[in-house]
């Protein structure tokens, strides 16, 4: 069974357990209501962490060949795009008429799907990639934060925190954007649209790039892609040419980035390997996985203080017009500023080129 694949099993237990709770917990006791309600729901990002960062340790196991690592991260991007969509459009269609075992329908079903899935999937997949027993991973958590000294291993979570926190400012800001700089919710409906599709095209095209011009330039490319797209709109931030053809270039450059970042993940784990001798697959996966939700959190949290400092009022349906400025600041110019930070650093700093993972693996290879 490998390493990774019976925490997978029993992650996807628990997390179905605790999300299944969260919902009905407090229902099912009579005493200690709010109690439930908040530990279920802190509890559900620490059991999700259990079965993800489980299922993203796997990719380093599966093979080592680089080009394998590619199409395998394209799979596993193209998984996360598909089970969100199918539940995101779904969801409101089961729960449309508002009854109450509507919600029992969604909740058991999508956790249903989720067990089936992950299950059979951890039993489908092995772990191909064997080490000797002084490579086990073993290491205290000092040891563990040590790799990130390794300029490749600090640069990519620079650049995954910097890049994630400006996009998840834009992401946070744009329901403002729409419903008060242009007036009009439903156009956010449309832009949507085109950037899932353009999402899905550069997902594909992502492993043939990678395989052909090496992650660091795919990835970096992107982020530049991405950034120029946000100067693109500042020259006319209502124009809605401009935010349809932002939506479709930067969706396929975007879409690059999420299996090249799986792939990267894998690159450094091999990195700590080669430099320490030790297997760090979990370590680089929680440290991932960490450095995305600090900027998940960071890039939720900056709008809401940047827009209330430009005088918006909780509730009021006339909002001054000084909003507006903060709301372009946090929709464009700073996702541009992020943007220009995260590619300086990542394209700098960023050592492993197609040519250096190729060279690290045949020594690796050949010590083992």
């Amino acid at each position: 069974m490998g390493k990774f694949r019976p925490m997978l099993i029993l992650g996807t237990i628990i997390c179905v357990i605790n999300y299944i709770l969260l919902w009905f917990g407090a229902v099912w006791s009579p005493v200690g209501k709010y109690v439930i309600v908040y530990v279920t729901y802190l509890l559900l990002g620490w059991t999700f962490d259990i079965m993800d960062i489980s299922k993203n340790s796997l990719l380093p196991v599966m093979t080592t060949d680089d080009k394998e690592r590619n199409s395998l991260s394209l799979f596993n991007a193209l998984g996360s795009m598909i089970g969100g969509a199918v539940i995101g459009v779904l969801g409101p269609v089961i729960v449309a008429d508002g009854k109450l075992e509507s919600y029992y329908v969604l909740i058991f079903g999508s956790m249903a799907l989720t067990l089936v899935l992950s299950i059979s999937g951890a039993l489908s997949v092995k772990e191909r990639v064997e080490f000797g027993e002084n490579n086990e991973e073993k290491y205290s958590l000092k040891e563990m934060l040590q790799f990130l000294r390794y300029k490749p291993i600090w640069a990519a979570f620079a650049a995954t925190l910097i890049v994630g926190t400006g996009s998840s400012i834009a992401g946070g800001a744009g329901a403002y954007f729409y419903t008060y700089v242009l007036g009009d919710m439903k156009l956010m409906s449309g832009v949507s649209i085109i950037g899932l599709i353009a999402s899905l095209v550069g997902i594909v095209m992502g492993p043939y790039l990678a395989n052909r011009f090496g992650k660091k330039k795919v990835y970096l490319t992107a982020v530049i892609i991405s950034t120029a797209l946000n100067l693109l709109r500042l020259l006319d931030v209502t124009s809605m040419i401009l935010i349809y053809i932002s939506a479709l270039i930067g969706g396929v450059a975007g879409g690059w980035m999420v299996p090249v970042s799986t792939s990267i993940q894998a690159d450094n784990t091999t990195y700590v390997q080669y430099k320490t001798g030790k297997r760090a697959e979990a370590a680089i996966a929680s440290l991932t996985s960490f450095v995305s939700k600090v900027a998940q959190g960071l890039g939720g949290a900056i709008p809401g203080y940047v827009i209330a400092a430009y005088g918006f009022v909780t509730g009021a349906s006339v909002q001054p017009e000084s909003i507006n400025t903060g709301i372009i600041l946090c929709a464009l110019i700073l996702p541009l500023i992020f943007g220009i930070l995260g590619s300086l650093i990542f394209g700098t700093q960023y050592t492993l080129d197609q040519k250096a993972v190729i060279e690290m693996d045949a020594k690796i290879n050949r010590n083992n």
